[in-house]
């Protein structure tokens, strides 16, 4: 009984140590959000080149630059809505 319990957790930690190493191969997104949000700051065309497998239009990433710039260039108390 204890034996296979055992067996059963090691299976279990092998299949999530696979599983991060797929989602590390893949470039899943959380693994590098953070780099990401620095990597707004490059053109459109080499951050598709970084990124091939990010599905985003031109007006989609410019937006999305937008709204990062936006956060880092006002504080939050200056915003309204973030005001309670």
């Amino acid at each position: 009984m204890i034996l296979t319990a055992l067996w059963l957790i090691f299976i279990g930690v092998l299949i999530w140590i696979l599983l991060l190493f797929v989602a590390a191969w893949m470039r899943s997104p959380k693994t590098f959000t953070l780099q990401k949000e620095v990597d707004l700051r490059l053109t459109y065309k080499r951050y598709m080149q970084i990124y091939p497998s990010a599905r985003m239009s031109y007006d989609d990433y410019k937006r999305l630059q937008v709204q990062n710039a936006y956060r880092k260039a006002v504080s939050s108390t200056k915003i309204k809505r973030m005001v309670r």
